[in-house]
């Protein structure tokens, strides 16, 4: 529509009105003008209630923009307005944007984020007001995620969704999302060690393309750290886990692998990793345990994190053997660990693939 006949529809035909609306089980609301024409902001997920967070691990808001959103901004708790713009590859390519709140601008209890959208300088502004609560208290282990009853998602990125398959419920990406890195929190942050369990059906992954790159996985982040870099930088770049996972290519044969990493903003990353080939199929349940712990010396000091995993297909018995790896890297001065001692969210990765994951039990070690 051009300029013309956007001038015109706004003098006859459009109104004021306030819609609200119910976004998973926050409160939203928005304020602007009615028209034939789809919001200029919509948001995927804005869950009741986000649990503990802690250093780069950040609460996420996730949705799109139109392409009719020219000036957007949001605020949280009457604070500094912000610009939000489709912000780029890979993390968050267009019309996708990610809010991401550091665990300090945060009030424990209720938050309010308010995004305001409009498609030029002189035009009444779209506003979107999201309610949630922030609860910072600790981390009660164990944990045991049923998708038929925890449909209130903390995602961290993309667009995920719970549905119903043979009887069971299941999570993943919503189908058309499955873009890079798609992350949804299972739980908030807590130190100490963790026993995850859970299952995942590999779908497909070569329909994707995928806009010329090869590269697909899914598995458990389960120390998962966020996202570290310089503060002003959105999306932000970095990352901070250990994971066990599938990983495709470039892994050549593809294959089963548990692993640490840390990447600060634009920096290379560096590895911690164990590979072992497997011949992956689709639509086959998967089982999947890690275990991920620290190790600590004599006098009580932190030495390295260690993890551990166990990969079988339904109908094949659980493997005695565990693969293993620690966090311990060589540097020309000695050792030293990727990650550094703290508090860890356990998470499910799906990166450029279409996986489903079942119940999830975390239980401490």
């Amino acid at each position: 529509m051009d300029q013309g006949s956007r001038k015109k529809n706004n003098r006859y035909t459009r109104r004021k009105f306030i819609q609200t609306s119910i976004l998973a089980t926050a409160s939203v609301i928005v304020h602007g003008c009615l028209t034939e024409e789809k919001p200029l902001v919509k948001v995927f997920h804005c869950p009741k209630r986000f649990s503990r967070r802690y250093g780069e691990l950040t609460v996420n808001i996730c949705g799109s923009l139109s392409s009719g959103a020219k000036n957007t901004q949001y605020r949280l708790n009457q604070g500094q307005w912000h610009k939000l713009l489709p912000q780029g590859k890979p993390r968050v390519p267009p019309p996708l944007f990610t809010i991401e709140l550091r665990p300090e601008e945060l009030h424990s209890g209720i938050n309010e984020l308010i995004i305001e959208a409009s498609t030029s300088n002189n035009d009444r502004p779209e506003v979107t007001s999201l309610q949630f609560e922030y609860d910072p208290n600790p981390i009660d282990l164990p944990i045991k995620v049923d998708w038929s009853r925890n449909s209130d998602l903390e995602v961290q990125d993309g667009y995920w969704e719970t549905f119903e398959v043979d009887g069971s419920w299941r999570v993943r990406p919503k189908p058309g999302f499955e873009e890079y890195d798609r992350i949804l929190n299972v739980t908030g942050a807590f130190p100490g060690g963790r026993r995850i369990e859970t299952d995942v059906i590999f779908r497909k992954a070569g329909w994707l393309g995928w806009r010329g790159k090869g590269t697909y996985g899914f598995g458990i982040l389960s120390m998962w750290g966020g996202h570290p870099d310089d503060l002003g930088v959105y999306p932000r770049r970095g990352w901070n886990f250990g994971i066990a996972w599938f990983s495709g290519p470039p892994h050549d044969p593809p294959g089963k692998v548990v692993e640490f990493s840390y990447k600060y903003g634009d920096r290379d990353a560096i590895w911690s990793t164990n590979y072992q080939p497997l011949e992956l199929k689709s639509n086959v349940r998967y089982s999947i345990i890690s275990e991920c712990f620290p190790e600590l010396d004599a006098s009580g000091n932190h030495l390295r994190y260690r993890q551990r995993m166990k990969w079988w297909a339904e109908g094949e018995s659980e493997p005695e053997q565990w693969m293993e790896i620690t966090d311990e890297i060589k540097e020309a001065n000695g050792k030293s660990h990727l990650l550094q001692p703290g508090e860890y969210a356990v998470a499910l990765l799906a990166h450029n693939t279409q996986v489903d994951f079942g119940p999830v039990t975390i239980t401490p070690l």
